[in-house]
This record gives C-alpha cells, sequence and structure tokens, in this order.
C-alpha cells in the first residue's frame, strides 16, 4: 500500500478487505461479535457526514469518552477522514478533567460512551459553551433525558446517509485531499510534572512511529491486536493503528475493563504492546497463584523457575544455549512456562514490545523466561519510538539503537535528545513549551537522563529532575529502585525519598487484594485497608521482601527506613496519572510530614486523611502509621 495518510490507508484497507475479512472484534453479552472492513467503512463514513451536517469542518476537533469499543474507533476515524482532529478524556476521569481536554482542545461535539459518561459532560454543560452536540452511543438508562444537547449514534448515523445522497462522493473528496503534514490525532501528556499538554500528531508522524514498532515483526491479516491500552492514551493509535490498517490485522475489544484478563485469554493475541505496569499486575497475579496453588504445583514450579531464568540469563548476555540447557528448557516450558503464558493470554505472541516507562531487570527476566521475545522501545509520545532493540542485538539493560531514520545524542549535562520522522507536530495551542521541547535544529529535548554504551546501545536512566543526591553526594535513581521493589507481588507502588539525606527512605503502598489473600491465608483478621496496612505482620512481610532488594542495590543506596501508606495512592487524588505513572511532586508534597518523620527518631506518625462519601458527608479518618527501621542489609 502507497498510502501517505491515515485516512488513504483506512479507505485502501477497507476497498481491499471488504466484507471478505473481519477488522473488528467485540465481546458482547458472552458472544464475540463480528464487523467487517465495510461494516467499518460505512460507521465511519455515515458518522462523519453527519457531524459534517451538524456543522463539523475541516481541523475542527471532538473529543470521545468511554470504554474500548468499536464506536472509539468508527467515531476517531470518522473524524479524521473527513479532516477533523479526535481527542480522548480517560473514561475514569472527573468531570473537571474532561472539561479541561474539551476547552483546551477546542472541541465542538463530545461522543460519549453511556449514560455514567453523558452526566458528566451534562454536569459541566455550562462551563463547555461551544459545545455544538453530545453524542452517546449506549442508549440504555437514556430514554427520558431531553437536554436539546443530545443527540444519539444512530440519529448521526441517519444525518449521514442523507448528507451523502445530497452530496455524493464528498468523504472520499475529503479523504483525497488529505495530506502528510495534516493534523489527525491530539493526546494529552501524562502530567508527571504539571498540567497535561496537548500532543499533536499528524500522519507523518504516526506512520514513521508505526513502522519502527512494526518493524520487528511486520503484521499481516492473520494478526490479532487486542486494544487494551486507554484510547485516550494515544499509544494505540500511534503504534498499532497504521500497522493494523496496512497488514490488515483484526483488531479485538474486551466485553468490560473488568474482564480484559479474561478476554485476552481467549483471543491468544498475536500482536500488541506493554508497558510495565502491565507486565508488573501480570507478575504478581502469577506469584499469588502459585503460592495458592497446591504443593506439588509450587513444587515443579520452584523447582523448574530457576532454568527458565537460566536461560533469560544466557539470551541477556547473547551466549550459546547448548543441547543440554535446550532439553532442560524444553521440559521447564512445558510444565511451567506454557501454562502460564495460558494464563497471561500470551500463548501466540510472537514479538512483545515494552515501552512507557523504566521496568526492573527481574520483570524483563520474567518474561524472557517463558519464551518470549520481549523488547524494549524508548521514547515519549512527542516522538516515539526513537530507540528499539533488534533482532540479534537484544541488551536487557538497555534500551537498544536508534529507530531506522532517528538520531540520539546525550548532551554535556546527560539529558537525552532524540530527533526522528514521529516528532510530533508542536504541542497544541502551547507554542511556549513546542519551542522548549524542540529546538531549531529539530532536537526533542527529552529531560531525560541517560547514557550510549560502547555498542551503541541508548540507556535511558531517570527524569532528570527526579534524580536523587544524599548528603554525601551519592546520586541515586528513585525510579530505579521503585521498580524493583514493584517486583514483589505486596508492593502495589513505592516512593523512594532521601534527597538531600543520610539515608534512602521508602513510602510503600501495599497491594490490597494480595496482602489480603496472604493475610486470610495465614489467618490474620482485619477489617480495611486501613486496618491491614499497619498490621504488625504486614510490615514483616514486606521488611522481608526489602531486604532482599537491598541486596541486589548499592550500599549506600539500600533503603534504612520505610512506612507503609494507609491509603492507596490514586489518580482521583492527583497522586498518579491516569495512565498510574507516580506524580512524584504532588506525592511528596502530600506526604511531606510523614517522609520528615522517617528521617527523625520517630516511630510512628499519626495522620489524618478527610474522606469525601458519595453522599456529600465528610469524615476524618486517624490513624497510626508506623516507620520501620532495617537494621542489618
Amino acid at each position: 500500500m502507497d498510502a501517505d495518510t491515515i485516512s488513504k490507508l483506512f479507505k485502501q484497507s477497507c476497498d481491499r478487505y471488504g466484507d471478505k475479512k473481519i477488522a473488528l472484534r467485540h465481546k458482547k453479552f458472552g458472544i464475540w461479535q463480528t464487523y467487517s472492513w465495510k461494516y467499518f467503512w460505512d460507521q465511519a463514513k455515515y458518522f462523519g457526514l453527519g457531524l459534517v451536517s451538524l456543522g463539523y469542518s475541516k481541523g475542527e476537533r471532538i473529543t470521545i469518552v468511554g470504554d474500548n469499543e468499536p464506536e472509539w474507533y468508527y467515531a476517531m476515524f470518522a473524524a479524521i477522514c473527513c479532516g477533523g482532529i479526535p481527542t480522548g478524556a480517560y473514561q475514569d476521569s472527573l468531570a473537571d478533567e474532561i472539561k479541561f481536554v474539551i476547552n483546551q482542545s477546542g472541541s465542538i461535539f463530545v461522543v460519549v460512551e453511556d449514560q455514567e459518561q453523558l452526566d458528566k459532560i451534562l454536569e459541566i454543560k455550562d462551563d463547555i459553551p461551544q459545545i455544538k452536540k453530545i453524542i452517546y452511543w449506549d442508549p440504555k438508562g437514556l430514554r427520558f433525558y431531553d437536554d436539546p444537547l443530545i443527540i444519539s449514534w444512530e440519529k448521526v448515523l441517519e444525518l449521514g446517509r442523507e448528507y451523502d445522497r445530497s452530496h455524493p462522493g464528498i468523504f472520499e473528496k475529503f479523504i483525497a485531499e488529505s495530506q502528510p503534514e495534516d493534523p489527525v490525532y491530539l493526546t494529552y501528556s501524562s502530567g508527571t510534572t504539571g498540567i497535561p499538554k496537548g500532543i499533536l500528531h499528524c500522519s507523518r508522524s504516526t506512520m514513521a512511529s508505526s513502522a519502527a514498532w512494526d518493524a520487528p515483526d511486520p503484521t499481516d491479516e492473520k494478526d490479532d491486536f487486542f486494544s487494551a491500552f486507554p484510547l485516550a492514551y494515544g499509544a494505540e493509535f500511534i503504534y498499532m493503528i497504521p500497522a493494523f490498517l496496512r497488514g490488515g490485522a483484526t483488531v479485538n475489544f474486551p466485553e468490560e475493563p473488568e474482564t480484559v484478563e479474561q478476554n485476552i485469554r481467549e483471543i491468544g493475541p498475536s500482536k500488541g504492546g506493554a508497558v510495565p505496569r502491565m507486565l508488573e499486575n501480570y507478575v504478581s497475579f502469577v506469584q499469588v497463584k502459585i503460592a495458592d496453588s497446591t504443593w506439588l504445583k509450587r513444587t515443579i514450579f520452584n523447582l523448574l523457575m530457576p532454568i527458565g531464568y537460566r536461560v533469560a540469563r544466557m539470551k541477556r548476555n547473547n551466549l550459546k544455549i547448548n543441547i543440554f540447557w535446550k532439553c532442560l528448557y524444553g521440559l521447564y516450558y512445558f510444565m511451567v512456562a506454557r501454562p502460564i503464558r495460558d494464563w497471561i493470554g500470551y500463548t501466540g505472541l510472537k514479538v512483545l514490545m515494552i515501552g512507557g516507562a523504566s521496568m526492573a531487570a527481574e520483570i524483563f527476566d520474567f518474561f524472557v523466561a517463558l519464551g518470549l521475545d520481549a523488547r524494549m522501545i524508548y521514547g515519549m509520545i512527542e516522538c516515539a519510538p526513537t530507540a528499539v532493540h533488534r533482532a540479534g542485538d537484544v541488551d536487557y539493560e538497555t534500551s537498544g539503537v536508534p529507530s531506522p531514520g532517528c538520531d540520539i545524542r546525550i548532551t554535556d549535562e546527560g539529558e537525552i535528545l532524540t530527533r526522528g520522522p514521529m516528532r510530533m507536530l508542536c504541542y497544541f495551542n502551547n507554542p511556549e513549551a513546542t519551542a522548549k521541547l524542540i529546538d531549531a535544529s529539530g532536537w526533542v529535548h527529552t529531560s531525560d537522563a541517560g547514557f550510549i554504551t560502547d555498542k551503541g546501545h541508548l540507556v535511558c536512566i531517570d527524569r532528570i529532575a527526579d534524580l536523587l543526591k544524599l548528603k554525601d553526594g551519592t546520586g541515586f535513581s528513585p525510579s530505579y529502585i521503585e521498580n524493583k521493589l514493584k517486583f514483589s507481588p505486596y508492593i502495589r507502588d513505592a516512593v523512594i525519598t532521601g534527597d538531600d539525606q543520610d539515608f534512602v527512605g521508602a513510602l510503600i503502598s501495599i497491594d490490597f487484594a494480595n496482602v489480603g489473600k496472604w493475610a486470610e491465608t495465614h489467618r490474620i483478621p482485619y477489617t480495611t485497608f486501613v486496618d491491614l496496612s499497619q498490621k504488625k505482620e504486614t510490615y514483616t512481610l514486606i521488611k522481608k521482601d526489602i531486604i532482599n532488594i537491598n541486596k541486589k542495590l548499592p550500599e549506600r543506596q539500600r533503603i534504612r527506613r520505610f512506612a507503609i501508606l494507609h491509603k492507596e495512592l490514586d489518580a482521583d487524588d492527583a497522586e498518579l496519572t491516569r495512565t498510574r505513572k507516580l506524580r512524584r511532586k504532588e506525592v511528596v508534597r502530600r506526604y511531606q510530614d510523614i517522609i520528615d518523620s522517617l528521617y527523625s527518631d520517630k516511630t510512628e506518625y499519626h495522620a489524618e486523611a478527610r474522606v469525601k462519601y458519595r453522599d456529600g458527608k465528610i469524615a476524618t479518618i486517624k490513624t497510626a502509621i508506623q516507620l520501620a527501621t532495617l537494621e542489618d542489609n
């Protein structure tokens, strides 16, 4: 296919496959529903023309809010093919967060999934006066809504068919006029360092990004993707969608967010990407499952898993695996690796591309031990992937070598700069931030610290702003230690402290489900998250894992004191982004008193937390947070 824009590529694929092949698959009411490329084309075409009949035109924006469902794709391609720009808000966003996206993007239409999302939009209706219509695709519970702004998906399709009859060929004309530098998608940064910024991509940048992501194993008609990333994040659009269009693959959507793991197992996707958080959850899932299994299964796992890790280390060091280890690995794969891959739905996965954040080597080793061809990619949504692992040149301690057509250099201050065709157009309506990110020579200033190895591989250490130093000048990366901590199935989040202090400390947020299951197994009674987090037994459990992790760290970077937080870190409290990245500055600010207590002679800190219930009542929860010391490391 020789298309140079997303909309032209979409039309070519739809023309090529028509009714002959499945484009999308969605599980509804327990049954996998299939949609052909012809159906995909019709939905996008008539929805797009329906928008045009309601006043939509080239360059204008729409905001989509909902779960990963086919309608997200229909609305997205409808907007793109009509010359517009789709953007998205996370489905679990608060009303004010959606308002920010709508107003910052200047959207004139909002497309929502259901009653829950529609209610959020109606709550902020007076603050988004530019909105012409709010369109919903799931009518359940909306029979008696009579606001003139509201219109159903089916009604917009009907308007589109009428518009097509009176303007034949107009949709195809819009597509033919599209240019590679035309904006096609607006996504938002995670906001780890402040207010999210709108990242504007064009066909040139998305197709280049997808080509680099797809290069290790080009997509073809037999491939299945699984739509698991939040679509508002933009990664799926930038990396996977052009590959899906060009290769004629099938995209699968889960029945509900809660059934993602089950649905992935049913499909067994052959192509896909992952973020470290997802893989950390899988490792925790396997560890807890093994702990709850029979004595025989635990014994087999503990006996054979070291074989998988041994072979993984051989692969890491590019060593030849002899016949003896191949035979042992075959036994291990049959008894351990294959069942685990089936549990997590990775039986058919050919290449696992990992990006979005740094990840502990232990997590990487686990998936390589399962026999997966796992590779890291480096970049930021503004310009990614600019570094990837290539076949036969995989170094799990690095992020790979520059992608085709990309350049990487390190400044004298240690900052990573990248340049390549996948670079975004700009930060939307923010020329100052754009000029700060992209210099006159086209280099993207990532704000990440790193270096390039003798073999030409990029190593990303951490965000420059996040690097810390102890009083004696010892520098360390908090995220490196945090990632090692999250290898424990009992630690959900961790915040490393110690800037200008005598030693490294940690705030731990436990995994409530896993620690709760452990407590029940060991007959330890508890009532709430707060109660469980401050149990003496819980501290002993977490302390054991920290001691094991400390053994793998340099002496001065070992954790000396820690506290277990009385609540989970939450995106609704601005402690995490919607993609569950740590907002370090906000967390440090919020828990500064506890951090200060870690570096005192106190053994506990008395915390108060305000809780607002759904009926509007506010309660204050008081608890004593224990401050634990690790004497021997």
